[in-house]
């Protein structure tokens, strides 16, 4: 059953991102929590995942980009992501508060809290009309050091990366080839920094997970390039952003941390 939800995940997750600008990060890493029982090891393999699935949908769609768009973007993103990154080691066991149910007891962490706030907030932005994140042209900087933060810190970039791009009216193809290059600059830095700073060494025995959410995210790419002209994903985001704001209130409380 756990491999049965991995696959269905990441596949629906990286053709999702083709249309919203967002979604595998947003996706796959509380899956990685489930399976892994640890938000660390759970971001660093999503982070691998995301990479080289961002690497084979740049070769997709690298004709697209909008390198004057995509370069201060990504230079802002770059320190940013750094930041998040590093900031992770502060924050990984800070206990906020305990409780009982029954016989169990279950720890409310700091890191978790974080994490779920920005799944919940990123998920209602989805779904509530007066919540739509709206910049101007001339915050390619924040948007890229805000999206870059979140990126290192929790994985999750695409939502506001999205929020920033969208202003600039970019050609479908444009926009997603575009928000492709500053997810892999966020990426290249926040992998680097997960493997270098923080002890991952138990994610060797999760490549098995690993290769088959690659796999199957490699696939959801090739179809989402298929279907891009084609898919409407309202209800579908609708879906997975009710999905999200449940998942995050129940890591909230702790009750995956076990």
């Amino acid at each position: 059953m756990d491999i049965v939800l991995l696959i269905l995940v990441a596949f629906g997750a990286s053709w999702l991102t083709f249309f919203s600008g967002f979604g595998l990060g947003t996706l796959l890493t509380p899956v990685f929590i489930l399976l892994f029982k640890d938000p660390i090891i759970a971001i660093a393999g999503t982070a691998i995942v995301h990479f080289l699935n961002n690497v084979f949908k740049f070769i997709l769609m690298k004709r697209n980009v909008n390198w004057k768009v995509a370069i201060p973007f990504g230079l802002a993103a770059i320190p940013a992501a750094f930041l998040g990154a590093e900031l992770i080691s502060h924050v990984q066991n800070i206990v906020l508060a305990s409780y009982t149910i029954g016989v169990k007891t279950f720890d409310v962490l700091l890191l978790n809290v974080i994490f779920s706030i920005v799944l919940i907030g990123f998920a209602l932005i989805e779904v509530i009309p007066s919540w739509t994140l709206a910049f101007s042209k001339k915050s390619l900087w924040l948007g890229g050091a805000i999206s870059g933060f979140f990126g290192g810190l929790s994985g999750h970039q695409g939502a506001l990366r999205t929020a920033f791009l969208v202003k600039y009216q970019l050609e479908k193809e444009a926009f997603i080839a575009t928000g492709i290059v500053v997810a892999l600059a966020v990426d290249i830095v926040r992998t680097s920094v997960y493997f270098t700073s923080y002890d991952i060494s138990s994610l060797s025995e999760k490549w098995l997970y690993i290769i088959i959410a690659l796999v199957s995210a490699l696939f959801g790419a090739i179809l989402g390039k298929f279907l891009l002209k084609k898919m409407n994903m309202k209800f579908l985001t609708n879906f997975i952003s009710m999905a999200m704001v449940i998942f995050g209130v129940a890591l909230a409380l702790g009750w995956l941390n076990k």
